[in-house]
């Protein structure tokens, strides 16, 4: 579906007498860095001459008063919005598949307030992730998310894509960083949450706006809680004798109080493929990589305890080093060579359950991959962020070469996998948001609640601007 070429023509005009000439992009070439994210159908559909989805316009917004101008105007007109941060999700959920105008927030970059006292951080939406990590570090401070793309992403997409980081078995996912947001609706009306979390006074809508990937506002302000950097990080590794008694132990551990803030526990393939290149050794079995922190005695104590833990379930105690190692570089699993390029085919088929179906979910994307190893796929599957209730699977599959029906492929991929997610009474997404990918999947999970959510973007979203084909809204 496209959008009334007079429609824009109007809009693109009226945007540059309010916010500058300089503004509003149109020309072909710098259209051309907004056709796709880090998903790898929008990825080589681009390569192919095809993209998913393409702009009219750019608007840089350069604050809450810019944004709420252009949905005000793209409200009034018809055309819609998606809002544009770091391009680094993996969804698809950034691509215009509607056409109409790529908000770019990166404008939106000062860091308005460090409390410490209250121990939070105000920044607006444009705020690279690792710049803001720097600031907080420089001030003995940490934001503890720690996502695999805070080089590119945005504290907007942090919140809009309901991310995770490495630390968030000890320190929560970004809904349980949140302090307030300011943002944006989509007819202009710029609204503050309360300042405080998890209040008494009505339904929270903090929570409504995290995780919606632009389609029920933009956010434009985050306000995120704090720690100070630990005194102490003591790292560990571990090889269990099977996924199960991996699972088990640290089950058993976050049961007794233990926090340990980074749990990796990858199995026989992926410690084989994924985690032996990246720390430099060979090693086989089920290998698990721990980080303790805080206090030094806190530290060594639960370190102490997990250990213990692990062995009762047969672990074999490997270097601590190993996790050290892994610290350094773990960005590295996120580049060349490490990271497959075009022609490859890759994608992680994510999902998180209980405890007590989390194993059935692993045994059943492993089933459902496992006829397209005669294509050349490899599964590596780790478990990288854990809950009191459950924890979650992250599969990436390669295929090295994707070939000419690769797009149906990958379809095809994805599918199976996610029927067998949901009929192991698995959630077919833990941290990764849902953008384009997971959009037709949304009724089979959500069943008649997605209705709910659809009268929601009714209300808020009377003419469907917002970042249109998302979330099956």
């Amino acid at each position: 579906m496209g959008v009334a070429v007079e429609n824009i023509e109007l809009v693109a005009g009226e945007l540059r007498q309010r916010l500058g000439t300089d503004a509003v992009l149109t020309d072909e070439g710098l259209l051309d860095a907004y056709e796709a994210d880090t998903y790898w159908k929008a990825i080589a559909s681009r390569a192919s001459g095809s993209p998913l989805g393409r702009p009219d316009l750019v608007v840089l917004a350069g604050s809450d008063e810019d944004v709420a101008t252009v949905l005000q105007l793209a409200n009034q007109f018809g055309v819609p919005v998606v809002p544009w941060g770091g391009g680094s999700g993996s969804q698809g959920g950034a691509i215009l598949t509607h056409g109409g105008i790529a908000l770019d927030l990166k404008g939106l970059d000062h860091i308005v307030d460090v409390d410490e006292v209250s121990l939070t951080v105000t920044a607006e939406a444009g705020v690279n992730g690792q710049r803001l990590e720097a600031e907080l570090n420089a001030l003995g401070l940490m934001l503890p998310h720690y996502p695999a793309s805070a080089e590119l992403a945005t504290v907007g997409g942090y919140v809009a894509a309901r991310g995770s980081g490495v630390l968030s078995t000890r320190y929560g996912k970004i809904e349980d960083l949140v302090v307030a947001l300011r943002v944006v609706t989509p007819t202009g009306e710029v609204i503050d949450t309360l300042p405080v979390p998890r209040h008494a006074v009505g339904p929270e809508l903090t929570q409504l706006f995290i995780g919606s990937e632009g389609t029920l506002g933009v956010i434009t302000r985050a306000t995120l809680g704090l720690r100070p950097l630990p005194p102490a990080r003591r790292f560990e590794a571990v090889s269990f004798p099977s996924v199960p008694k991996g699972i088990a132990a640290i089950r058993d551990a976050i049961a007794r109080g233990y926090r340990p803030s980074v749990v990796r526990l990858y199995d026989e393939t992926a410690t084989r493929l994924t985690l032996s290149p990246v720390v430099g050794e060979e090693l086989d079995g089920v290998c698990t990589i721990l980080c303790f922190e805080g206090d030094a005695p806190v530290v060594d104590a639960e370190a102490e305890g997990v250990l213990a833990l692990a062995t009762e379930r047969g672990a074999r105690i490997l270097d601590g080093s190993l996790g050290e190692t892994w610290w350094r570089r773990r960005y590295e699993f996120y580049r060349p060579p490490h990271h497959p390029e075009l022609p490859a085919m890759w994608g992680t088929i994510e999902a998180v359950a209980t405890y007590a179906r989390i194993y059935g979910v692993y045994q059943a994307v492993r089933s459902a991959i496992e006829p397209y190893r005669r294509d050349g796929l490899t599964l590596r599957i780790h478990l990288s962020h854990w809950y009191p209730w459950g924890t979650m699977i992250y599969g990436r599959f390669v295929i090295p070469e994707a070939g000419a029906n690769g797009i149906e492929l990958h379809d095809r991929i994805w599918e199976d996998g996610v029927k067998a997610i949901l009929g192991a009474g698995g959630v077919i997404n833990d941290h990764h948001g849902v953008g384009l990918k997971l959009a037709p999947y949304m009724r089979a999970q959500h069943g008649p609640a997605l209705d709910t959510l659809r009268r929601i973007k009714e209300v808020l979203d009377p003419n469907r601007i917002m970042n249109p084909g998302k979330l099956d809204l």
